[in-house]
């Protein structure tokens, strides 16, 4: 039996960040103003009168984020440096993939990677937006509901974790500078190893509370079958971050 071949299948990436602002009540009055909330000494950003500036100290010791115990939707955030402005940072690091030319009798693989960071918020939501690859008329056939890769049926699937088959690629969401500090995940769905899926503008990525860094791992299969029209299949997907507070 002679082999189908397909010429090449190529991804864009690019990238949309939807922050939600959001700002933190402030305690002041006509000549004082108190820029976060907090208990005990040391909360104070600064101190200052025309010839004078101080900044509270015992706050700044052990600076960082905590909750309270059997608590998952409260977080402290220490230190007198600390804003109460909420930032969302995203970066797309893969902006396409080229998987070159297909057959019937293999998968092929690609991994793009991308990092979010959210600071005073209760996290973020990251879809990926785009149809599968098409050539002409016909668009590869999304995975759903979750499954393995599978040689000779048609296959674009994707998830977000370390895998073994078809071939040892990708990564689980990795935390800087600790999962003591993020907590990115990926979403339901896209988070098993060695199952693959792909339903256009569906969450792929979370993070329920203010996260450091975490940096995501997307792996992409493609599969073809012997009834899979040959030619040059192109796509252009986004990754679209949304900030929750």
């Amino acid at each position: 039996m002679k082999h189908k071949y397909f010429i090449v299948v190529i991804i864009w990436l690019s990238m949309v960040v939807v922050p939600v602002l959001a700002h933190a009540q402030t305690s002041n009055s006509t000549n004082y103003q108190i820029q976060e909330s907090f208990i005990g000494p040391g909360g104070n950003i600064n101190s200052n009168s025309t010839n004078y500036g101080g900044f509270g100290t015992v706050g700044d010791i052990g600076v960082g984020e905590s909750s309270p115990p059997g608590s998952g939707n409260f977080r402290t955030i220490s230190g007198y440096n600390t804003t109460n402005d909420p930032a969302l940072s995203f970066a797309v690091n893969t902006s396409s993939l080229n998987f070159g030319a297909l057959s019937v009798s293999t998968a092929a693989t690609a991994s793009a990677t991308f990092s979010v960071y959210n600071y005073t918020s209760s996290g973020y939501v990251v879809q990926l937006i785009g149809a599968p690859p098409s050539s002409g008329a016909h668009i590869l056939t999304g995975v759903s509901p979750a499954a393995a890769s599978t040689v000779g049926t048609e296959q674009f699937g994707i998830n977000l974790v370390a895998n073994t088959a078809p071939t040892t690629f990708g990564a689980n969401p990795a935390q800087v500078p600790t999962s003591s500090f993020s907590y990115g995940a990926a979403a339901t769905n896209y988070n098993t190893t060695n199952l693959y899926r792909y339903v256009a503008g569906e969450t792929i990525a979370t993070a329920t509370q203010s996260s450091g860094q975490t940096n995501f791992t997307i792996s992409y299969i493609v599969n073809v079958a012997t009834s899979t029209p040959g030619g040059s299949y192109t796509g252009a997907q986004e990754l679209v971050c949304t900030g929750t507070y």
